[in-house]
């Protein structure tokens, strides 16, 4: 699967920036202060630093939380550049497509990153400089080339904004949802209803 190939290619990573290896032997293994990603534990609680965040470790036994500031130098966006099928706007509303993102990871503050982040729910804010693509984020996205998520509640900025359902507001070139509760405002505006430019709009459920 494409996904796999995702997993081996930054194998290397996890093993340069994961904690200790005695720690995949424990359960309910926090971080305090500062703590290196990707990693296996549970929880890093103020700032989350790595290449790459704890999404990148294939199939790991619990959910990866950070708390705080969680910073990904380069990040993972360029995984998405290298498939742009996989992650196309037919595709992200399809929730039964496990590798369309890794269901991993959760991050609740800021997310800084470079490339871009590839995460399954952000609480907060994200800002890089290419893309973030995910299921949920709740709060603020922005980002230069595009965001991508299953549901977006809050407010998304980028050049190209494609979600499943959005409960907010989209600014960019070009902005494209399922379902729309809010404000669409850009070149080119698809929901639901209709196609407009300029401004698009929906408020009924």
């Amino acid at each position: 699967m494409k996904y796999n190939l995702v997993c081996w290619s930054i194998l290397w990573v996890f093993m340069l920036f994961g904690q200790s290896n005695n720690d995949t032997l424990k359960s309910n293994v926090n971080r305090y202060v500062i703590g290196f990603v990707p990693t296996i534990a549970d929880h890093v609680y103020g700032i989350a630093l790595g290449p790459v965040g704890s999404e990148a470790i294939c199939k790991p036994n619990n959910i990866k939380y950070s708390h705080g500031l969680n910073i990904q130098l380069p990040g993972q966006g360029i995984f998405q550049l290298l498939n742009l099928k996989q992650f196309s706007f037919t595709n992200l509303h399809e929730s039964s497509n496990d590798e369309w993102v890794s269901n991993t990871a959760v991050h609740t503050g800021l997310i800084i990153s470079v490339l871009g982040t590839w995460t399954t729910k952000i609480n907060g804010i994200s800002i890089s400089g290419l893309s973030s693509l995910g299921r949920i984020v709740n709060g603020v996205t922005l980002n230069l080339i595009w965001n991508r998520y299953e549901q977006i509640n809050g407010i998304a900025i980028s050049a190209v904004n494609h979600s499943a359902r959005l409960n907010g507001i989209s600014i960019g070139l070009i902005n494209k949802t399922k379902k729309l509760k809010g404000i669409q405002i850009g070149l080119w505006n698809k929901n639901e209803k209709r196609a407009l430019p300029i401004i698009n709009w929906n408020f009924k459920n």
